[in-house]
């Protein structure tokens, strides 16, 4: 039986520990993977014993830092070492699917700074796996993507989600701006761990806590009357359909206790595969057949407009995107080529996601020697500066030997407001 592309995998890839899920297209819903009486979370370590010597751990560290380690007594790239763990990790999902191969990969991580993407994208092309299988979010984005592929009826309001590690409190809630179509989506983020630090043996006074309701009326607390009373205080005001409860800190007798409490009048939810699974979905979305077409899964990483200009092309003119709207502004990086036909300028077209007309930006080709009539190549290379500021590199490439290519080389700046 030959091997078909149509795997779709979600990856929550952590410090300590790893979670892959595989979409399940009969039960239309992410399956992990590894998952067992004893393991029923399917946690993975984050770590791996690289050409069968001693364990490498604090692997994402290493990563955010670059810098090479050391495996029996020489020192080996980072990105061989990480890309030797993903084609361990992705290799569990051969007993269950052994005659399919990966449509779509979708890597979520806490949080996202390039270099630590780019080291991330670099050792899963070393295992094949180049940017048009995979993308990598972070837990906000998936954390979106999960409530999304949910039942309508609990995201009628806002969403909010607790995560909790034991020492950092997060409170992020999902809102959906409907005047806008498509509809917008994003997430605002609120710390409360300052206010959450609690030691068992010194229960704080309710005057010591910051941010915290002052009606209350013990002046001796819990841990779990602590953390009722930061939610009630999240919360305050609004209406929120559904609160979800993900993270090892809350895997404790003080949570049974008060989760119950916190669910009446809304949907509580409470589980550790919340992310892997928003992974598995943003999969589908990238990798399958479309479902949010109303929406716009919107970061503030994001770039904010789409960038394209016409062409003409196969006998007719037609738009070539150069970089979309939500598109992390750091993985935007697009080149083409263009054989101008008397132009001297370049119409870059702006179209915003939000609010706001689209904008013309014209980019000034005239540095090219000779005419630009159709006896030229231009290279045109956009990456981004910041989520609004575009950097075109123009490049003159000639054309063949009629005109050699002075290989001048000069930069144009756009701001995506």
């Amino acid at each position: 039986m030959s091997e078909e592309r149509t795997l779709i995998l979600g990856m929550d890839l952590c410090d300590e520990t790893t979670q892959l899920a595989v979409y399940d297209r009969e039960l239309m819903e992410p399956v992990l993977v590894g998952q067992s009486e004893d393991n029923p979370d399917a946690l993975l370590d984050t770590a791996v014993i690289f050409e069968e010597r001693e364990s490498i751990v604090g692997l994402l560290d290493k990563v955010r830092t670059g810098k090479p380690v050391k495996s029996g007594g020489k020192e080996v790239e980072i990105e061989r070492v990480l890309a030797y763990f993903f084609r361990k990790t992705l290799a569990l999902t051969r007993k269950r699917y052994p005659n399919e191969k990966i449509k779509m990969l979708v890597i979520t991580v806490p949080t996202m700074d390039k270099e630590f993407v780019d080291r991330i994208y670099e050792a899963l092309s070393l295992i094949g796996m180049e940017s048009d299988r995979v993308r990598i979010i972070d837990h906000k984005r998936s954390y979106m993507y999960y409530v999304l592929y949910q039942k309508k009826e609990l995201w009628m309001g806002d969403v909010g989600l607790f995560d909790y590690d034991g020492e950092k409190l997060l409170y992020e809630q999902l809102q959906i701006d409907r005047s806008h179509s498509p509809a917008l989506v994003g997430v605002t983020e609120r710390d409360f761990s300052d206010a959450f630090k609690f030691e068992e043996e010194q229960p704080k006074l309710a005057e010591d806590l910051p941010d915290i309701d002052e009606t209350m009326s013990t002046p001796m607390v819990t841990k779990g009357s602590v953390f009722e009373n930061i939610v009630q205080s999240a919360l305050r005001g609004q209406y929120i359909s559904s609160l979800f409860m993900t993270g090892d800190g809350f895997e404790s007798d003080w949570a049974d206790e008060v989760f119950p409490r916190l669910a009446v009048g809304r949907r509580l939810f409470r589980g550790r595969n919340l992310y892997v699974s928003g992974a598995t979905y943003a999969a589908k979305e990238f990798g399958d057949v479309k479902r949010l077409t109303d929406y716009v899964v919107f970061a503030s990483d994001m770039v904010p407009a789409k960038l394209s200009m016409d062409v003409y092309e196969d006998g007719k003119t037609q738009e070539l995107v150069l970089a979309s709207a939500g598109d992390p502004w750091f993985e935007v990086d697009t080149e083409v080529d263009l054989i101008p036909d008397g132009d001297e300028e370049i119409e870059i077209h702006a179209k915003p996601v939000f609010e706001g007309e689209s904008k013309t930006f014209l980019l000034d080709i005239s540095p090219v020697l000779g005419k630009n009539d159709r006896l030229c190549r231009i290279g045109v290379r956009v990456r981004f500066e910041d989520a609004k500021t575009a950097i075109f590199t123009i490049r003159d490439k000639g054309f063949g030997e009629t005109r050699p290519g002075s290989n001048r080389v000069w930069e144009e700046t756009i701001t995506c407001s």
